[in-house]
């Protein structure tokens, strides 16, 4: 791949970004219609890599960004002010991405939409899971109903079970990044109760245009559809004002609930991987991702 400086154009600069360029990355953010606040540039920053590309003034014209994981990564937050697009930027930032994570040896993952799985497949990314973007208004209507469940708020004493489930689910410990969504989701994190026994938990954080509700993990095959509309009773009834979720195509079942519920299916991603079809983690006990950008 060629290097990242010699693809931008004359006058453009790639830097890291830092918590003080947040503002100029959020008008990228606004620009092109995406849902993220501070707080997710920030973890970017804190638990990965951002950079951002200025022009002659200084001014922030656009980003890109990593999160590692163990033995695979996402690339994200590819994005390129309107006035500077069609100039390969969003390309040479991308390769700039995949070469930071190739190099800490790790697998470049992404979620990508219709548009992007034609750019990504040519560089070599392979198809893995089908995802749905569902979409709910400011005015909710009540969950259908999904049976009894003993579905609570999330406690620190859960978390040993929540990050082993999470492990199994994903296919790698990201117990910071769950801590940190943790507490952006206060009031409607929850987690389904068997016997003492964690079955299921619900995650979320808060965005620019609606609450992101993610990730939604369960247990059982077979029985997940029931676990997972249990915990997304729980958090639809609390969440003001719209919401996003990102769910697996494989929850299929899930579909007539979401419907009943007010939801809208907005667009369709990909996730992929570089050179990679197998993909990572448990389809089964994944129902809904954390997002795009964060996996």
């Amino acid at each position: 791949m060629a290097s990242t400086d010699a693809a931008l154009a004359q006058g453009l600069r790639l830097e890291s970004l830092h918590g003080r360029d947040v503002d100029g990355a959020q008008a990228l953010v606004a620009e092109s219609g995406w849902n993220q606040v501070g707080a997710d540039w920030q973890l970017f920053v804190d638990l990965g890599a951002a950079f951002k590309v200025t022009d002659e003034t200084g001014a922030v014209i656009a980003t890109v960004a990593t999160l590692p994981y163990a033995g695979f990564g996402w690339v994200s937050m590819v994005l390129v002010a309107r006035s500077h697009r069609r100039q390969g930027i969003a390309t040479a930032l991308l390769e700039h991405g995949i070469t930071l994570l190739r190099g800490q040896g790790l697998i470049p993952v992404l979620d990508a939409t219709p548009a992007g799985r034609t750019v990504y497949q040519p560089l070599g990314f392979r198809d893995g899971w089908s995802l749905t973007r569902w979409h709910r208004g400011a005015h909710a209507v009540p969950w259908p109903a999904h049976g009894a469940a003993i579905v609570r708020p999330l406690r620190e004493d859960d978390w040993p079970q929540v990050l082993a489930l999470d492990l199994q689910a994903f296919g790698a410990d990201r117990a910071e990044v769950l801590r940190l969504l943790a507490a952006r989701s206060r009031g409607f994190a929850c987690v389904r109760e068997s016997a003492g026994r964690v079955e299921g938990f619900l995650l979320g954080r808060d965005g620019r245009l609606a609450t992101q509700v993610g990730p939604v993990v369960v247990t059982a095959p077979g029985n997940g559809a029931e676990q997972a509309a249990s915990l997304l009773a729980h958090a639809h009834a609390r969440i003001e004002g719209p919401v996003l979720i990102d769910v697996l195509d494989a929850h299929a079942a899930l579909r007539p609930q979401l419907t009943a519920a007010g939801f809208e299916v907005e667009r369709g991603y990909t996730r992929m991987a570089l050179h990679d079809s197998a993909g990572f983690g448990d389809t089964h006990r994944m129902v809904a991702i954390a997002g795009p950008e964060l996996g």
